[in-house]
């Protein structure tokens, strides 16, 4: 969909990183429109975990563009790649994903396709990978906008979708507190709850397969953390936690004394 250039502010003379629409879409109104709602959206929920957008506009010849801030780190998809990672580092991360998430909610935007591609892990003063940033809301959802989604059309990622977003256009911010719990169990344990060959097997096991227990795969998993993902995982949006201020809260006991105060 667009290409991401590094770049300069002349004006204030900083690194910043620009977002151009591929040429060939600008003819797409409605992905120009969700273009423009990535910029809006992400401005209204400034948050120090979700990337923050510093400016908006068309090119010459009437392509988009973002304008944002740079971040030095790794995608949270190629921390995964190396292996299972610690239940304290999960929680260290998890809970600041949820708090830019939860500040999201907030503001009624819903992401709609959470994922760890779409998650980058910052590095903090130490020079260690420990503040993750939310990114990508061009196909989020603010319930205050005209919608763009029309029946029988299915944005997001299968591996990560909520089973309610498979069956309706209206599913609302359960569905990211869905695909939040997808990623802990992915990092905690190495790999996705529910793996197929095609994207209509994905849909088939989020909707009716129950998920293997993460201590199954990793014994030593704190059971608080477990039975969070597990909650985080269930098929009925009303039993999931009541918000992503709730998944907060529960995370933040189980982050460890020495991680603390690089995860507020």
């Amino acid at each position: 969909m667009a290409v991401v250039y590094r770049a300069r502010n002349t004006l204030v003379e900083r690194p910043v990183a620009v977002k151009v629409m591929n040429a060939h879409l600008k003819g797409d109104e409605a992905l120009k429109e969700r273009f423009r709602r990535e910029a809006k959206n992400a401005a209204a929920i400034a948050h120090p975990n979700i990337i923050e957008i510093y400016d908006y506009g068309e090119t010459d010849d009437g392509v988009p563009f973002l304008v944002m801030e740079i971040l030095d780190g790794e995608p949270l998809d190629q921390l995964i790649e190396r292996g299972p990672m610690s239940p304290g580092q999960v929680a260290a991360l998890g809970v600041q994903m949820a708090r830019g998430l939860a500040r999201a909610h907030d503001f009624d935007v819903i992401h709609r396709d959470l994922k760890p591609e779409n998650i980058f892990i910052c590095r903090g003063p130490d020079g260690s990978l420990s503040h993750p940033k939310l990114l990508d809301f061009g196909i989020a959802r603010s319930m205050h906008d005209t919608r763009l989604t029309s029946a029988g059309q299915i944005f997001g990622t299968p591996q990560y979708m909520a089973p309610e977003r498979v069956t309706s256009i209206d599913a609302g911010a359960e569905s990211d507190l869905y695909a939040l719990g997808v990623i802990l169990f992915e990092m905690v344990t190495g790999r996705l709850p529910f793996e197929s060959k095609d994207i209509p097997g994905f849909f088939i096991k989020h909707m009716q397969e129950a998920p293997p227990k993460p201590s199954a795969l990793v014994p030593t998993i704190p059971r608080r953390l477990e039975e969070l993902i597990l909650s985080l995982l269930e098929k009925d949006p009303q039993k999931r936690p009541v918000d992503a201020h709730a998944v907060t809260n529960a995370l933040v006991p189980l982050v460890p004394q020495g991680a603390a105060a690089a995860a507020m």
